[in-house]
Formats: structure tokens, sequence, C-alpha cells
């Protein structure tokens, strides 16, 4: 029970950057691409990841809680 692995604020702030960054880059394919497949299939793809992007974020604050609650 003591071995669980907590994530660290930095390190879903890393997985946040990099995650935006891939949906930056999608949301320009769906935009630019001239072939329908491509857009549905990109924006799919950017759907996908801006849930998981929330995720992330949602975690931070869960993890700023709970270390507010333990410090007071």
């Amino acid at each position: 029970m003591g071995n669980e692995k907590v994530n660290t604020p930095a390190k879903i702030i890393i997985y946040c950057i990099l995650f935006g960054i891939i949906v930056i880059f999608n949301s320009v394919l769906v935009i630019g691409s001239p072939y329908v497949f491509i857009k549905v299939l990109n924006l799919i793809v950017v759907i996908i990841l801006s849930s998981i992007v929330g995720a992330f974020i949602r975690e931070i604050f869960i993890l700023n809680k709970k270390k507010k609650s333990h410090t007071t």
C-alpha cells in the first residue's frame, strides 16, 4: 500500500504541455486539410486529446487540494 505511484504536479504539467501541442497541431490539420476523411479523423483525435488534457488539469487541481488539506 505504501508503494503507490503518485503523480507529481511537474509530471502532469509536462504531459499537459505535450498534449496541448498535439491538440494545436491536429487543430491546424483539421482547418487546413482539403480531404474530408482527414478532417473527420483529426477532429476525433482533437476531441479525445482535449478530454485527456482536461482530465490532467482536473488531476492537478485534485493534487493541489490534497496537498493543502495535508498541510493544514
